[in-house]
């Protein structure tokens, strides 16, 4: 089951338990929780719904009402339970496509936790499984840039046989032309020109659905030699556009282990 889904029925599930009328009166304004804060929450409402679903969790809350729960997060974030109920009916009758926005948010901030306990859990060979690269962790489009390629320019230090991970989603409503990922070593000749090693180019799909990108090059001993290129490259487009787009667990290594000495 997909992270909105279970997102969305959670929400749904609160919203069916509601006491209250659900004719189509607008709630006044007091009532609406602001949208930071309505992101957080139900990014806490996903990681309950996980939790319940733990071993020593179900067997904690076997005879609780799973409602509770969910009312619990809530009020943590000093809400009350009507407050949420009559925000959630405003969005899905009346903004359903910034509601979409407010869950592609949600799954941002999952994704950078998803990161976080990743880097946290992985162990790493100082040698060759050091994490190279020097970005941040994660990047979300539109809310950090709005068509920005990520530009990236990494000083290479040895010989071997570098290796660029990272898990990129790109939704239907993504507006870049050709989206891809670029890469290429760069180094200058005898006479200062710059020379580019392209590696293999990643074409990226719009199907909403994360793409994990593994790719890979040998360097031989080549003086001065940096990686460079774009992790969302685009084609020029005129107009005015943006992107839609999720890029979690970035990882740049060497393996030097393929390389003689």
């Amino acid at each position: 089951m997909s992270t909105r889904t279970i997102i969305i029925l959670a929400a749904a599930a609160l919203m069916l338990a509601s006491c209250g009328d659900p004719g189509g009166n607008k709630p006044s304004h007091k009532m609406l929780i602001p949208d930071e804060k309505l992101v957080s929450i139900l990014t806490d409402t996903y990681l309950t719904s996980g939790m319940t679903d733990l071993q020593p969790m179900r067997e904690s809350w076997a005879q609780r009402d799973s409602i509770l729960n969910y009312i619990d997060v809530i009020r943590s974030h000093g809400y009350t339970y009507e407050q949420f109920d009559a925000t959630i009916r405003y969005y899905f009758t009346d903004k359903p496509k910034k509601l979409s926005r407010i869950y592609d948010k949600v799954t941002g901030n999952l994704l950078e936790l998803e990161a976080v306990v990743m880097t946290e859990n992985v162990s790493v060979d100082a040698d060759s499984e050091e994490n190279l690269w020097t970005g941040n962790a994660s990047y979300s489009f539109p809310e950090d840039f709005t068509r920005d390629p990520v530009w990236f320019d990494i000083p290479v230090e040895m010989p071997g046989e570098y290796i660029l991970h990272a898990d990129i989603r790109l939704f239907e409503d993504d507006k870049s032309l050709n989206p891809r990922v670029t890469v290429f070593f760069s180094y200058l000749d005898e006479s200062g020109e710059e020379k580019r090693d392209y590696w293999e180019e990643v074409g990226l799909s719009k199907d909403g659905e994360f793409q994990k990108v593994l790719i890979r090059q040998t360097l031989d001993t080549i003086p001065n030699a940096r990686i460079r290129g774009w992790l969302l490259n685009h084609d020029n487009q005129a107009g005015k556009w943006e992107k839609h787009a999720r890029i979690a667990n970035i990882n740049l290594r060497v393996d030097t282990t393929s390389v003689r000495k």
